[in-house]
């Protein structure tokens, strides 16, 4: 029995029967019964627009395909093409992948099968004629907003704190609108965009938007603050008209907020303009919840490290400390870097398995693969740019190790007079320096409060800190820190 999987979508203005979620199921599900098909799969995507290309913006999508090209499913069914698609580029593109992966394309509205040869020519039609409607509704829907603008009213989706009254004029929420004055009271008082965006989180407040309730950042408290709905005005081609409601936030408070804001960007700008590379940029991660540690430096002129998921009110309860207070603790680890003697018999012992010929061949020839492989699902609109360079990056790292237990012992010899001496090197540099020199020795630094708990160094220069550690177990134990 062949089994059928259907993709359905709905976008927020379409919420009636006919296009709704549930008269898709009912289609699908009479159409299965119909054909003697076993429903295997539905790929729902709820309050989504198909006009855009991305489709990281509809993730049911994203992961029918992913689908589709496993083999998870043999029919692809949609109560209509629109609901697949209106862009015709985008309808043709993933069409020939279902058709590349062996997927059979049923549309039920149309009452076609498009894997016939006539069928092909009426998608691309019908995809046409998709894409002119969603253009054509573009058009209309801006010019209905036009005139509802121009009448005083708010058009789209309601900010923060804000809700539609009777008449359809916009009024206070009554349980958002104490966060916003929050927002502006905590704002006035000179917390920054990132303290009050962990506050509203901590106090169970979440966004209002497209993008459905989520926890505030940085940018949405940003956005909150220097937006003049709050004081009774609508956007207008990138300038601000009177709307008929009335001001949320009181004037003066506004203005003391930018005035604020204005300050605290000149005292930014002033800091930025003597930033520069610290030691530890990039490198650093938070041991808790895997995130970036990033580095701001604070107005007293000392570079202080913080968890970004933390700051981003995620949850994370590492605090982070200074700057020089890891670096203090990475200068330690150096000074005490230790290789012993017989260590290049040890690490060709390490790595004796490894030292044949037809076994690197192999290796690398399936790690080579890998990486076309994910470059082509990348290509194709598969994997995620950050997805695609975490992978990209573990593969590299493999090769490097492999690479490594190649080494001739030149260039062993080499790195181990670089390792005895980089305790000196890093006294001596200054911080850009420094930063490209822990570069060369590590990948990761993972931290946690004021310590660095762990340190992953070079693929090509692990032998060697594994011998260190087994050094520093044996003869002199770990240091106060807890490296």
């Amino acid at each position: 029995m062949e089994k059928a999987a259907l993709y359905a979508r709905v976008s927020s203005e379409e919420q009636v029967e006919g296009y709704s979620i549930d008269a898709q199921r009912r289609a699908f599900k009479a159409l299965c019964d119909a054909k003697g098909w076993l429903p295997q799969n539905e790929f729902i995507d709820e309050g989504k627009s198909a006009h855009s290309d991305n489709i990281d913006n509809r993730p049911a999508f994203r992961k029918m395909i992913n689908d589709a090209l496993a083999g998870k499913f043999d029919i692809l069914v949609v109560h209509k093409l629109d609901r697949f698609s209106r862009h015709l580029r985008t309808t043709l593109e993933y069409f020939d992948k279902l058709q590349k992966a062996g997927v059979s394309f049923v549309s039920i509205s149309e009452q076609m099968d498009f894997t016939t040869p006539i069928g092909k020519v009426q998608l691309a039609l019908l995809g046409a004629f998709a894409q002119y409607y969603s253009d054509n509704l573009s058009q209309e829907t801006k010019k209905g907003w036009a005139e509802r603008k121009a009448q005083g009213f708010y058009c789209g989706l309601l900010p923060f704190g804000a809700m539609k009254g009777e008449d359809g004029v916009p009024i206070p929420h009554p349980d958002t609108c104490p966060g916003l004055l929050m927002v502006f009271e905590l704002a006035a008082e000179g917390k920054t965009d990132r303290e009050i965006a962990a506050i509203l989180n901590t106090n169970g407040y979440r966004t209002a938007g497209n993008q459905g309730n989520r926890p505030f950042s940085k940018g949405t408290v940003g956005g909150i603050l220097t937006n003049r709905f709050y004081l009774g005005k609508l956007p207008n081609n990138g300038s601000w008209i009177s709307g008929k409601h009335e001001p949320f936030i009181d004037k003066k408070l506004f203005q003391v907020v930018q005035d604020t804001r204005v300050r605290r960007t000149r005292i930014r700008r002033t800091i930025n303009n003597r930033a520069r590379t610290y030691s530890l940029s990039t490198l650093m991660w938070c041991n808790r919840c895997d995130s970036k540690m990033r580095i701001q430096m604070s107005i007293n002129g000392r570079p202080r490290i913080y968890c970004s998921g933390r700051s981003e009110g995620l949850g994370c309860k590492n605090s982070g400390t200074f700057l020089d207070v890891y670096e203090n603790q990475i200068q330690w680890y150096l000074e005490h870097f230790m290789i012993p003697d017989d260590y290049q018999s040890k690490i060709v012992e390490a790595h004796k398995q490894l030292n044949s010929t037809n076994s690197i061949s192999k290796q690398k020839g399936s790690l080579q693969r890998q990486l076309d492989r994910i470059k082509e699902l990348y290509q194709w609109g598969h994997l995620t740019t950050a997805q695609y360079k975490a992978d990209f990056n573990r593969i590299q790292n493999r090769l490097l190790e492999i690479q490594c237990s190649g080494h001739d012992n030149g260039v062993l010899k080499k790195l181990a007079k670089f390792l005895a001496n980089v305790s000196d090197a890093w006294q001596e540099a200054s911080q850009e320096q420094r930063n490209r020199l822990a570069g060369s020795l590590f990948e990761q630094i993972r931290v946690e409060g004021g310590r660095v708990v762990l340190v992953k160094p070079r693929a090509e220069l692990e032998p060697f800190f594994k011998l260190n550690h087994e050094c520093h177990t044996r003869d002199i134990g770990s240091d106060p820190e807890g490296i």
